[in-house]
């Protein structure tokens, strides 16, 4: 793994289904975590599988992920709920 430091020039390109989401370049991040945020704040509300290529200009390496973007809405609900029933419930 190499490094990423603060004063790092990075040039970042994600795609999904070979269609460019986004195209940036960024400075003053220090990790993987903090690159992907920043992508999935900047991408459109897209959800799938996203390439992201990122490209350290400043060392000159470059690197590849393919990371699962989830809807931002989709809440996951225990199984045991249900929300349609129309009697009373013992456990509400």
């Amino acid at each position: 793994m190499t490094a990423i430091h603060r004063t790092d020039l990075l040039q970042v390109t994600a795609q999904s289904c070979g269609t460019v989401l986004l195209s940036l370049t960024m400075s003053g991040v220090t990790t993987l975590s903090d690159v992907f945020q920043q992508v999935r704040t900047s991408a459109p509300a897209e959800s799938g599988i996203v390439t992201v290529r990122l490209r350290n200009r400043t060392q000159g390496w470059t690197q590849q992920h393919n990371i699962v973007f989830r809807p931002a809405s989709a809440k996951t609900s225990s199984p045991g709920r249900r929300t349609d029933d129309t009697y009373p419930s013992l456990f509400a």
